[in-house]
């Protein structure tokens, strides 16, 4: 689906008109009747304003009349490289009188399986039916009867942009004719790696609708995947020349905005994860690392990254170090990691409160620096504090706390200019909504299909 639109420009070319001055024989007739305009005028203007900015009341008052819903639903499947998901959605659309029309999410399902699909490089069929199974586990919140009509959309991310071309095709080759038989609607685009900015795009939308702040204040999306990272937030028409063009998005929301989204492919968290130890190997084809960021009490820890597995030991440290000191030494290696795999840098930080999800989310919940279950408030110097002890403190059940957490303090500071005790906001979940990318693909797609009239 393209929601790419051509940006409008304002139509300057009206001519300008001369209005002479007349003299006015009747003033008091003329001016009781302006004064009954103008009331007139206010008065449909407050009527419109009030009804406008209570649809839901509205829509209340329709359902207890009996108005009958429109239901649409959308299955979306999350092909990610750490995993695949499922995400069905029903969708309602309420009654309106003025303004225009949207939708309301009244249901969702979510399942996942692991590995990811781009494991399966070298068994594309296999690969397949795992995509299969998980639509078959969704089937229930879709009726039978609207499945023909009901969207069906697969998208891989960075998994399988990493994947060789002729590998990654026969993967998307055989999603696409095992889900042909299932009975949706599959278009000839419902099988395709995502772009990345298109995943940035829709998890900003995710996180705007689900707060219900869409068309007014939006918040910037933070999403960090096991192979890409993005950032995405709204521009104004100022600050649009200090970002390059094609980071420039014109999307629907509400009015047209303008919306600054990039993605970082290889520095997801398994990725740049992977970027580290490879920078500190002292041969390029290896699959034995030694870090600075990995604690000496392991050695020889294996590690599962695109389809190989390597080991990874901790490298020594003079007994008695500092905490400062073995942290500067992983940030160090990790700051000359990420800013070598860096495409473009932003001057600030984004604009707007901060939404960070997936593996931000993660990270922060396994260091306890949030509650795993209802997320919370971070900042860049909390997750530095964490990193701090994970860095100094051997943890035979978590290897890789302190490179993840140094990554992500590099991610934000280094590479997103997020000062640090700027609050940064991570959800997992969101009015016990799943904050995806595919919700935002489901909602722009079936908004794309349908003409909601008043």
């Amino acid at each position: 689906m393209q929601i790419r639109q051509r940006k409008l420009k304002d139509d300057t070319s009206a001519p300008h008109i001369n209005v002479r001055s007349r003299n006015i024989k009747h003033p008091r007739k003329l001016k009781k009747f302006f004064i009954f305009l103008i009331v007139l005028a206010l008065c449909i203007t407050y009527f419109l304003g009030l009804f406008a900015n209570q649809s839901q009341w509205l829509d209340g008052i329709a359902k207890s009349l009996g108005y009958e819903s429109v239901y649409h639903h959308a299955v979306i499947i999350d092909a990610g490289s750490s995993g695949s998901r499922v995400l069905a959605y029903k969708f309602r659309v309420p009654f309106t009188v003025f303004g225009p029309g949207n939708l309301d999410l009244v249901d969702e399902y979510f399942e996942q399986s692991k590995p990811g699909l781009s494991s399966y490089a070298d068994d594309p069929a296999k690969g397949a039916d795992t995509i299969v199974q998980l639509i078959k586990k969704a089937e229930f919140l879709t009726p039978p009867e609207k499945r023909k009509t009901t969207p069906l959309i697969v998208r891989a991310t960075a998994g399988l942009r990493l994947l060789p071309a002729d590998k990654a095709q026969q993967l998307i080759d055989h999603v696409a004719r095992a889900i042909a038989e299932l009975g949706y609607d599959v278009g000839s685009d419902g099988v395709q790696i995502m772009d990345g900015s298109d995943e940035g795009i829709f998890i900003w939308y995710t996180i705007n609708l689900l707060h219900n702040l869409i068309g007014g204040s939006t918040m910037a999306a933070l999403d960090l995947g096991g192979g890409s990272t993005q950032i995405t937030y709204q521009l104004s028409n100022s600050e649009t020349a200090n970002f390059p063009k094609k980071d420039q998005f014109v999307v629907p929301a509400g009015d047209n905005i303008t919306l600054y989204t990039h993605s970082y492919l290889k520095l997801g968290l398994l990725a740049a994860r992977f970027g580290v130890f490879q920078s500190e190997a002292l041969k390029d084809e290896t699959q034995e690392f030694r870090s600075v960021c990995v604690d000496p009490i392991i050695q020889r820890e294996q590690w599962t990254y695109a389809n190989k597995n390597y080991f990874v030991s901790g490298a020594f440290r003079v007994h008695g170090s500092k905490r400062s000191a073995v942290y500067a030494a992983c940030h160090a290696v990790v700051r000359r990691s990420v800013m070598a795999a860096v495409d473009w840098e932003p001057k600030k930080a984004p604009l707007g409160s901060v939404a960070a999800m997936s593996y931000f989310y993660d990270v922060a919940a396994d260091a306890g620096i949030i509650d795993v279950m209802t997320g919370g408030q971070v900042s860049v110097s909390a997750y530095r504090k964490a990193a701090l002890e994970a860095c100094s403190t051997p943890n035979v059940d978590q290897p890789w706390a302190c490179i993840d957490l140094v990554y992500i303090v590099t991610l934000l500071q280094d590479v997103y200019k997020i000062s640090d005790d700027e609050p940064i906001y991570l959800f997992k979940k969101v009015n016990g909504h799943e904050v995806s990318w595919a919700l935002g693909l489901a909602y722009t797609t079936i908004m794309n299909r349908i003409v909601i009239t008043p």
